[in-house]
């Protein structure tokens, strides 16, 4: 073998290793389950390298070390195809979704946007690890487990959960850099102003609120003593300013069922809602894991469309979209905004009434319209039956699994394909 070939070998090994590093990285130590075929090509190779290309190569002399490398760096490649296939995250995650049909493309895209951090505390008699974190640029899913004797046993999946006293927090400076990103937008979209001396008032309000509202209210999966959850926040990556990757702390403490077992929130005798305050803690704390996200696969965004259709005699008219690795987004124009109080305006009954379900039904055929999607391999992703928010200008559509959204070339708006390619392409 040559030194070229020698060398060819080996970057051929070491691009693979470095392309799959982390999801390698994120597997159990152990034997991939191979076909019996695999396996025995794959010892064919490695025992006899030269035996095996003499036969594929039909008894010729001249052995072809490239070919060999090729093959063999294939051969890597496939187990660490495999370790993507099988890697953690779609377990840690599974309500994210898994591609049926390809599942390795939706492993490898959760990796790819994933951080795998496996970081236990314990305190007393309980211990919370967290297994990984997922961020798409706009929220941050976020995967760990409570194991404790304390947990009470009517404690089930989707039981109540009080996590008033839980947290995710950013480092501090990057809290600022963050909230300054917000107020930023904040006023290019209000057209406000404000004074130096208001803006000061603005950041510090906006710090002592905190910047990551962090939604426990359910439980998750139990067995036996571990609680798993899956929980995600808002995140929005292009408030950040010069953070790339943000180091946030898991902060939990008295997480507990609800008073007197019952729900999130309970009236009152005027009819008001009251939080009825935590009833049995079962983790005490306080735990705070501290972690560092991997840089997400950042969203795109299309603008310049021109979509108008009709639904449930709603007119709706689609002037762009925003694709991140989780979840598709339509703009569209406020249908309402007609029928919005002008300044010192005082709307009657009957408006109220008439505001109230355009708004409704704004919300409901806006979601109706967003069908699906089209990728570069031609494949139909369907999501009608995927949950779906947003709001009188917005509205948001989860994907089945995870999908790259570079990979994304059309969208379904009311069975009007919109190709994206036409319209003007804005990368965070």
């Amino acid at each position: 073998m040559t030194q070229f070939d020698g060398l060819l070998r080996r970057a051929l090994m070491d691009a693979n290793l470095a392309q799959y590093e982390r999801a390698l990285q994120s597997v159990e130590a152990r034997e991939p389950d191979f076909s019996p075929g695999y396996l025995r090509e794959r010892m064919r190779v490695l025992a006899d390298p030269q035996g095996w290309a003499r036969r594929r190569s039909g008894g010729r002399r001249r052995l072809d070390w490239r070919l060999i490398a090729i093959v063999a760096a294939l051969l890597l490649l496939s187990a660490c195809a495999y370790a993507v296939v099988t890697g953690q995250f779609s377990q840690w995650f599974p309500r994210l979704g898994v591609d049926p049909k390809a599942p390795e493309v939706s492993e490898e895209v959760l990796n790819r946007t994933g951080t795998a951090i496996e970081q236990s505390q314990t305190v007393g008699d309980a211990t919370v690890t967290l297994h990984a974190a997922v961020w798409d640029g706009s929220d941050v899913w976020l995967s760990f487990a409570i194991e404790s004797p304390d947990i009470p046993e009517e404690v089930r999946q989707y039981t109540p959960i009080y996590g008033g006293d839980c947290r995710l927090l950013l480092r501090d400076d990057q809290s600022e850099e963050y909230a300054r990103g917000m107020l930023k937008e904040h006023y290019a979209f209000t057209g406000e102003a404000p004074s130096p001396e208001q803006q000061v008032a603005d950041l510090q309000d906006r710090l002592e609120m905190g910047m990551i509202m962090l939604g426990i209210t359910h439980a998750g999966e139990r067995e036996g003593n571990v609680l798993t959850f899956q929980i995600n926040a808002m995140l929005i990556s292009r408030w950040f300013t010069e953070t790339k990757r943000p180091e946030l702390t898991l902060h939990l403490e008295n997480l507990a069922t609800y008073a007197d077992g019952k729900g999130e929130s309970i009236l009152d005798e005027n009819g008001y809602a009251q939080n009825p305050g935590p009833g049995t803690v079962f983790l005490e704390g306080p735990f705070d894991l501290t972690f560092t996200l991997e840089e997400p696969i950042l969203p795109i965004s299309y603008e310049g469309a021109d979509v108008r259709v009709t639904v449930m005699d709603v007119p709706l008219h689609f002037t762009g979209f925003k694709l991140s690795a989780l979840e598709l987004t339509a703009f569209f124009d406020d249908p309402t905004e007609p029928l919005l109080p002008k300044p010192g305006e005082t709307l009657t009954p009957e408006q109220e009434s008439k505001l109230r379900r355009m708004m409704e039904d704004t919300f409901l055929v806006s979601g109706e319209s967003v069908r699906g999607l089209w990728t570069e391999d031609g494949n139909y992703v369907d999501l009608t039956s995927s949950g779906y928010s947003g709001g009188s200008d917005a509205i948001s559509r989860n994907y089945p699994y995870p999908i790259d959204p570079a990979t994304v070339t059309a969208v379904d708006i009311a069975g009007i394909r919109v190709e994206l390619s036409e319209l003007e392409r804005m990368d965070e």
